[in-house]
């Protein structure tokens, strides 16, 4: 049996497990915390010594992350201000010059896309647009099962979009939800679990800023629904994990904003959690070296 490592690198965590050529995970998920500085990070050293203790028997090493992702040279060709100093580092030459063992590298929205599609979840046919709401926020565009990279590599990088005047993520993603929460109540200790627990607890303020969020969410999504008409919108992060809460909202705020309901798009929400970026790694692998088609 082929053993294959996978990571999935964020601005705030990587995760990272072992899985066979179907898909299987095989390890449980572990989770070491991205170190960052103000003007630096250790993702690499951190990646290269979970390597040095995993290494052992695999097959490959499948790298989703965050930032633009040349995935032919396996590297980052540019990286915002959620990791200092990331643009340019060649993660695929690393890793294989210290481990000896074949390394592909892909966006992590990107791979997100793939997992879902990989595990049967999104439709073969169509068009889908995915989104990952965490500490920035990402885009990935599938037509057909296949990724809309555009110029570069550049494509769906939909963080940057401005919305008002401001970067789209720094009004609807979860860091940007957790900073406005924490300012509002005068804490530092707010997570993005607390305050879902807290809005569906009757906490009004934090549900009312919760609806502030969604409708800035909601703006970013009727502007792509306007340039890429997709037949399916998926959510993904951590946050969108609470499903039952979000999707109606979502899909009322949609209907207010978009100018006819004959533009919106079916909402649905990733499947697989936090490994949908490693499950997505190991598809792009799989497909680099012509294991799938």
């Amino acid at each position: 049996m082929k053993k294959y490592l996978c990571f999935d690198i964020g601005g705030t965590a990587i995760k990272f497990a072992k899985y066979d050529q179907a898909g299987k995970r095989l390890t449980p998920i572990q989770t070491e915390k991205t170190r960052l500085s103000e003007t630096d990070n250790f993702i690499m050293e951190t990646v290269l010594n979970i390597i040095r203790h995993e290494q052992d028997k695999l097959d490959g090493i499948a790298i989703s992350t965050a930032g633009v992702v040349d995935s032919e040279r396996g590297e980052i060709s540019y990286a915002g201000y959620t990791i200092p100093a990331y643009t340019g580092t060649k993660i695929k030459a690393q890793i294989e010059e210290a481990s000896q063992i074949t390394c592909h590298v892909e966006n992590d929205v990107n791979c997100a896309a793939l997992g879902e599609f990989y595990s049967g979840k999104v439709a073969s046919g169509g068009s889908v647009l995915c989104l990952t709401i965490g500490t920035g926020i990402g885009g990935a565009f599938l037509s057909e099962g296949k990724l809309f990279k555009g110029a570069g590599n550049r494509a769906l990088e939909i963080g940057y979009m401005q919305i008002n005047g401001n970067d789209y993520q720094e009004l609807a993603s979860t860091s940007a939800l957790v900073k406005k929460a924490n300012a509002l109540f005068s804490r530092t200790d707010l997570t993005g679990r607390q305050i879902m627990a807290e809005a569906q607890g009757g906490n009004e303020k934090m549900q009312a800023l919760l609806g502030v969020w969604i409708d800035n969410l909601t703006a970013g999504l009727v502007n792509l629904i306007y340039v890429l008409n997709p037949e399916v919108i998926i959510l993904g992060g951590g946050i969108m994990e609470q499903k039952d809460y979000f999707k109606p909202r979502i899909e009322e705020a949609l209907l207010n904003q978009l100018v006819s309901p004959s533009f919106n798009a079916n909402v649905q929400f990733a499947t697989l959690g936090n490994e949908a970026g490693m499950v997505g790694a190991l598809y792009h692998f799989l497909t680099k070296e012509g294991c799938v088609s």
